[in-house]
């Protein structure tokens, strides 16, 4: 990836600061190359190549201060989460880490970073959506205190996000809403 930095880094050496519109390409570059994980997954390989989050989703979610980065070295991105405040809930469209630097914390740094903005901003949960069985989906978020809702316990929006993947080639029986209440509501 152009103008990634070379060497892998760890939590602690990075830092989670709000993205910048002359970013979006290299996040869309750092989504790519997260998404070659999926082609050890005969089943997902095509997630490999598919589509990355637009400029201009990235460009709305910059501007309303809910897309950060895990920047490492020179303040380079290697990393991003996209979310989106829905009523009480921030809501995790895409958390990606250049492929890299995978496997190094980096993830459970973004994550823990939007759990206490959720807190900062007085918010209900965080919710997100995922595949069941791939071990960097729903395990590493079940870890890190995710709880996978029940069909009969989502919210309309959480089963209209799942219906809208569904309807880009991602079938409902791979995937799962999730959600991590915050402490004290």
């Amino acid at each position: 990836m152009d103008g990634a930095p070379t060497g892998k880094v760890g939590p602690s050496r990075v830092t989670i600061r709000l993205a910048r519109e002359d970013e979006i390409e290299t996040l869309r570059q750092i989504e790519r190359s997260a998404a070659q994980s999926f082609r050890l997954i005969e089943a997902f390989s095509w997630l490999a190549v598919g589509d990355v989050q637009s400029a201009e989703r990235h460009r709305d979610l910059i501007g309303k201060g809910t897309n950060w980065v895990a920047a490492a070295g020179d303040d380079e991105p290697v990393g991003f989460l996209s979310a989106e405040i829905i009523g009480r809930d921030l809501h995790i469209w895409e958390i990606s880490v250049d492929h890299l630097h995978q496997g190094f914390g980096i993830g459970r740094k973004l994550i823990g970073h939007a759990t206490d903005e959720a807190a900062r901003r007085n918010l209900d949960a965080v919710t997100l959506t995922t595949f069941r069985t791939i071990p960097w989906n729903c395990p590493f978020y079940e870890r890190l205190g995710f709880r996978t809702l029940d069909d009969d316990a989502l919210s309309p929006r959480l089963a209209d996000v799942l219906d809208e993947e569904a309807g880009h080639g991602l079938s409902r029986d791979t995937r799962c809403a999730m959600q991590l209440t915050q402490p004290g509501t």
